[in-house]
């Protein structure tokens, strides 16, 4: 494009990532493909997400990804900390 021919260093290459691999596509076909579905993932998420016994009808639930379970919810707070990109 007209503006784009004018472009040097960085912003072009910018541009031409931009343009070559759609950071989008890219990172949803990622999601599919790398990370485990809920249902695989949830068998060991559960120590991490609940705090309650893990015997317990909720944390039974949670394990096996029961839509007809009691009704959950996680709040997470990230704080940062002084460390570029990183939270606690």
């Amino acid at each position: 494009k007209g503006d784009d021919k004018s472009l040097t260093g960085k912003p072009l290459m910018k541009r031409t990532m931009q343009i070559w691999i759609n950071a989008a596509d890219t990172l949803l076909s990622m999601i599919c493909t790398k990370l485990p579905s809920p249902r695989t993932a949830q068998k060991y998420r559960v120590e991490n997400l609940y705090e309650g016994p893990m015997d317990d009808e909720a944390a039974n639930a949670i394990r096996s990804c029961n839509k007809d379970g009691p009704l959950m919810m996680y709040v997470s707070k990230m704080v940062p900390t002084s460390d570029k990109g990183r939270f606690y």
